[in-house]
Parts: C-alpha cells; structure tokens; sequence
C-alpha cells in the first residue's frame, strides 16, 4: 500500500524514524521470510553496507552533518555494528571491518570522533589488503592468467577497498606506514590490472575473467571462454572510479593517467545502439570482445550496479578529475539517451540503490548538479516520483527491496519483496538517495564510486 502526497522529505524523515533503533532493525531484517529467492538465504548481514547496521549508521551520519540531533542516533548503530565485528567475514568495502571503517569515518563528523576506533580499522584493512594483493601477486606468478572480480569490484574487490584507504590516508587519526604501503601496492595493482595479457594468441584487456574464476556455474556456462565486465558494482567501471579519485587526492604514480586512459577508451569501445540512442551492456563475452563488429545488442540494466548510468558515473568522474571533456560528453549523451528510453526496459525494479530507481536518481543528480543539464534535472524529478512511488505504510521501514526470483523458480509472482534496512539493498540507501546535492557530493557518494 503506497502513502499518498509524500515529500523526499517526508520519505527521509518516515525511513528515519523507522530505523532508529538497530535492536529493532536486527529483529525485522533477520526474520527468515526476508529470504534471497536466488539464494534462498536471509538478507541479513549486520556487518555489512549492503543491508546492515555499518549501511545503517551512514544514514544517520549524513543527517547528524545537519542536525546534531541525529549524532547519538548515528553512535547507536556504530556501537551496535561495533558488536558484531565478527559476524561478518572479510570480503572487500562492503562486508566485515572495512564497512565498518566506512561508517566510522562518516559518522567521525567535523569533530573527528571514532579516532582510536579509525586507526585500528586503517591498520587492519591496510594488511588484509596487502595479504589479498600477494594472494593475486602469487597466482600471476604461477602462470595464472585471467582474474577474478575480487582482484578488482568495487563491492568485494580491491578498488572499494583502495577507495577506503585513499580517505585513511589523507587522515591524520588513521594514516600511518602501513596505510600508505597498503595504498601504494593498491594503486599499483590496479594499474597493472589495466595492462593487456595474452591469451591463446590474443591480447584482451587484463581484466578478463576466465571461466573457471566466474562466480556461479550458471555464469561458467554462459560464458565458457570467460568474459569482460564493464558494470559500475563489479566490473571495470570501478576501478576507474578510484583511479581518478586517487588523481584528484594527489597521487601521480607512474602509469595511473595511462591505466584510467584504457579503461575509458576500452568502455567507449563498447558504445552500443539503440532507438534511443547510446548505451553500455552489462557484461562482453570473450567471443565478443574478439569479433571483428560490435554485436548488435547485448543485455544490460539501466541501473547503479550494471548498463549506461553506472558506466556514466565512472567516465563523467575520471573525465573531470583527468580532464577529458569527451569523456564527460559522451556519459552526458548516454544518460539522457536512458532517461528517454521506455521504461519497461530499464530492467530495474523497486527503490533500492543497487538496480531500482534510488540508485538511478543518485547518478543522474549527481551529473545534473554538475553540468546543470535540464534534462538530466528533469530526470531527477521524474525518477524521485517512482522511488516516493514505492513507499509502502505496511512496510516496517518504509521502503521494501525487491527480488526477481530465478527463471526456473515455481512461483505464482516473478518477484519478493523483503524487509532490508542497509544501503545498497535497504531503505537507508533509498533516504540517502532523496537527499539534495547541494554544493557537491555527499560523504556516502564515495562507497558507491560516485566521489
């Protein structure tokens, strides 16, 4: 049951409240019918930023930045994420220690609270990372070839967590030799990863993904020759998010502006066409990266996570911070050519930022701020209607996350809708996303490769 005449807000304040309390928060989200019909597992990880308390505790930071009333609020969900350190298992930005660090750094305010609490998640996440990059550094060096997404993504990989540690070590409270050996290594690694490799007699980009490193056994058979990702959550548009905040922070490693130069160049190699114009696929089988054309259509979402705005975010972001209008442009043409194409392709469902409307609205407010592009604004009033659209009275937080169950599931109706509370699947990420832009991007933009 949606609410009638509700403001953005109306919507922040509604999911607010509804998610202040984290004992209340764990109690709903954990309940066993908030299940993945994929996976048929609960959507509850409290370590998490995708639908726990560190996702949580980001809310109530952004607003404590305004209101000082939400600060205890924000130190409540910190606390109680704080307590559960061990609940979550180690898997880049968004799970374990490293969400929490995130959310330690935001709710940190002006006043640079949490600065033990900070120094000792820097210091932790700066030797996971190292031991991850000599994991890879291993395979290279036995003759692997091929990589898989944790050697890169921006939610489990190394770029969401070389984001992280750009921010540790331009703070005081955390750096230290170990963030900054941590963070070198890491720009490093992804600027290598960009170098082509050869594989049977063909060089294809360094961040091929070959079959037996694929996810899933379904992704083993849809691409048996491994495949390119280009998607904004776990493909190559992350690195290049980082790559260019590392250039804007200051750091000019040898070969940095080239790497962010090939990714750039490669996703633009891959521009496809439609009625409505530009767009970017989700994901290019070996076989299509090696054709002699472009195949005329591949699949894609119009979505934060994979397609046109999370491969715009990233060029609009590496052509301001390198100084490449053409990069800016061609993300600009892009997401207008989405916001013009029929909605029933968009291949996105519900509010939530990951693939539904909030994490639409965040990229197209963030380019509409920066080019003040009417277009793009108009999109943003448009797209802000469908996530207020999906507000629900009878759901606890206001918002529910919706699940399309997997084809082959004997089901009466093609989705779930669970009760998640995080950021990138929850109803936290939905108020973030309602929030103005004012001056510039907010502190939460940078978890989602937006700043």
């Amino acid at each position: 049951m949606s609410i009638t005449a509700l403001t953005a807000d109306s919507a922040v304040a509604l999911v607010a409240d509804r998610l202040s309390d984290p004992e209340h928060v764990a109690a709903i989200a954990s309940r066993d019918d908030n299940r993945d019909p994929v996976y048929d597992a609960v959507m509850w990880g409290p370590l998490t930023l995708a639908n726990g308390l560190p996702g949580t505790a980001l809310l109530y930071a952004e607003l404590a930045r305004t209101d000082e009333s939400w600060r205890p609020v924000a130190h409540r969900h910190l606390a109680a994420a704080g307590r559960v350190m061990n609940s979550a298992p180690s898997r880049g930005l968004f799970s374990g220690p490293a969400a929490l660090l995130a959310a330690a750094q935001s709710c940190a305010g002006q006043d640079g609270h949490y600065g033990s609490l900070r120094r000792k998640l820097a210091a932790w996440v700066a030797e996971d990372q190292r031991e991850r990059l000599r994991t890879f550094r291993r395979r290279a060096e036995g003759g692997g070839t091929g990589v898989d997404w944790a050697a890169y993504d921006l939610i489990n990989g190394l770029s969401g967590t070389t984001r992280l540690l750009l921010d540790s070590a331009a703070d005081p409270a955390e750096t230290g030799p170990d963030v900054e050996a941590a963070l070198a290594d890491s720009l490093h690694h992804l600027v290598r990863l960009t170098r082509p490799v050869r594989v049977d007699g063909h060089d294809v980009p360094g961040w091929w993904v070959p079959a037996e490193l694929q996810v899933s056994e379904r992704d083993r058979q849809t691409y048996p020759r491994g495949d390119f990702n280009l998607g904004l959550a776990h493909g190559i548009a992350g690195p290049l998010t980082v790559l260019a905040s590392a250039h804007e922070a200051g750091h000019r490693l040898p070969g940095l502006t080239d790497a962010a130069g090939r990714i750039a160049e490669w996703l633009l190699g891959w521009t496809l066409h439609d009625e409505a114009g530009p767009y970017w696929p989700a994901r290019a089988a070996w076989e299509d990266e090696l054709a002699r054309e472009r195949p005329r259509e591949l699949f894609t979402r119009t979505a934060w996570c994979y397609g046109t705005p999370g491969v715009a975010a990233a060029l609009f972001r590496a052509g301001t911070a390198f100084g490449r209008p053409e990069w800016c442009t061609a993300a600009t043409d892009a997401l207008r050519a989405a916001l013009r194409r029929d909605e029933s392709r968009w291949a996105i469902e519900g509010a939530t930022i990951c693939h539904g409307y909030a994490g639409l609205l965040r990229i197209v407010a963030r380019i509409a701020q920066a080019t003040a592009d009417p277009e793009l604004h108009s999109g943003c009033a448009r797209l802000t209607v469908r996530v207020l659209e999906c507000a629900d009275e009878e759901a606890p937080f206001g918002f529910r996350h919706v699940m399309r169950f997997p084809a082959a599931a004997h089901s009466p109706v093609p989705h779930r809708a669970v009760n998640t509370a995080g950021l990138l699947e929850g109803a936290a990420g939905v108020a973030l996303a309602l929030f103005p832009d004012g001056d510039g991007p907010l502190p939460w933009d940078r978890v989602l490769g937006l700043a």
